[in-house]
């Protein structure tokens, strides 16, 4: 079976069916919390946008199908499920995003992706030797396109060219979380080969040496286009690399979204061994001094009152360059009296050739002792 097409659709699943498709609808607007439910065209269109989409030809007038295991699965949980994800992993791709995962740094939201038809049709030698796109579409991920010459706005384009996409959103989606899934562990291995370097700067309060390597070693190595503009994209990235540095670390504790005071906070670091916590806040699009003032106000750092030394970390995040750019630093020390004093507030700012450097209080916030 090579799939449905959208008259398969509507004779199968759709037509004198009335009351399963109700059954459905009442599903996904119960499991989707949507306000209103779906009427059938808009079901179809939804069904449509997740499902179909394959094209074998490069004729305009080929139809277009659905993927006939992803639709079953759907009315059998009536749900909108990313069914590919379990059951389209081809053990070629994966062993090439494993190998050379840097080959796929691709701006993969872009709506076509051209071939010329030599790399398109040739026979590789070896499969590591097979060109990326014809690759992504012997697995699976890609589809012919045939309306990509028509909407290619280059002077350059050939007629000849092949044009790919991505067959619906259920793809597209599955190959950002198998990739997702393969940095994850990049970060964790390169965390661990600077897990020393590190452990020193913290314990030494190097901050402009843990800056950089978390600039350079970090983000910068998580790949431009497997980094987007968000802060969930940037606390991932930095606490999957923070993982791998403390991995073998004795005494060493990583957590994200830790329940914490009035809310849950980025990422916090426990050394036990020197019983000092690490308490990061993650801004995009907001100050280093929005950041801290966070941490304060909702008593991020009450959960590491045992501690004898705290340390508050306002990190800024560039959606643009995608990596930090400003970070301002807050040590609250245990001392003799048993309070916590807190020392003066340390900003930093990426210099002209790239490089952290303090800077001047910017007039910022202090904390409070406690």
């Amino acid at each position: 079976m090579l799939g449905y097409t959208e008259e398969d659709i509507d004779k199968l699943f759709f037509k004198d069916k009335q009351i399963y498709i109700n059954e459905v609808v009442t599903s996904l607007k119960e499991n989707w919390d949507k306000k209103e439910s779906y009427t059938d065209e808009q079901l179809k269109q939804e069904l449509k946008g997740y499902y179909n989409g394959y094209c074998f030809s490069r004729n305009k007038r080929v139809r277009r199908m659905y993927n006939p295991d992803s639709i079953l699965k759907f009315f059998r949980d009536r749900s909108f499920g990313n069914y590919w994800s379990n059951s389209g992993h081809p053990a070629i791709l994966l062993q090439q995003i494993k190998n050379n995962i840097d080959r796929f740094t691709i701006p993969w939201d872009q709506s076509s992706f051209s071939i010329n038809q030599l790399d398109f049709e040739s026979l590789a030698g070896a499969i590591s030797e097979i060109a990326l796109f014809p690759l992504m579409y012997q697995t699976g991920y890609l589809t012919l396109d045939p309306n990509g010459f028509k909407e290619d706005t280059r002077a350059d384009k050939n007629p000849m060219d092949y044009y790919l996409k991505f067959p619906n959103q259920e793809v597209q989606s599955s190959l950002k979380l198998t990739l997702s899934r393969f940095i994850i562990q990049k970060q964790q291995e390169t965390g661990i080969a600077y897990s020393t370097s590190i452990l020193d700067a913290l314990r030494n309060e190097k901050w402009c040496g843990f800056l950089n390597l978390i600039k350079g070693a970090c983000l910068a190595k998580a790949g431009y286009h497997f980094l987007d503009k968000t802060e969930r994209s940037f606390q991932g990235a930095l606490y999957s690399f923070l993982n791998g540095v403390f991995h073998t670390t004795q005494g060493m504790q990583v957590n994200a979204e830790l329940a914490s005071g009035s809310g849950r906070l980025d990422i916090a670091l426990e050394d036990k061994l020197h019983q000092t916590a690490y308490i990061f806040e993650l801004k995009v699009g907001k100050s280093v001094s929005e950041a801290l003032q966070q941490i304060y106000d909702k008593d991020y750092s009450m959960t590491f009152n045992t501690c004898y030394k705290k340390v508050c970390v306002g990190l800024k995040y560039d959606p643009v360059r995608l990596n930090i750019t400003e970070a301002a630093i807050e040590v609250h020390q245990y001392d003799e009296q048993h309070t916590f004093q807190v020392m003066p507030r340390k900003n930093f700012a990426v210099n002209s050739i790239g490089y952290f450097q303090e800077t001047e209080d910017i007039g910022g916030l202090s904390g409070l002792s406690s």
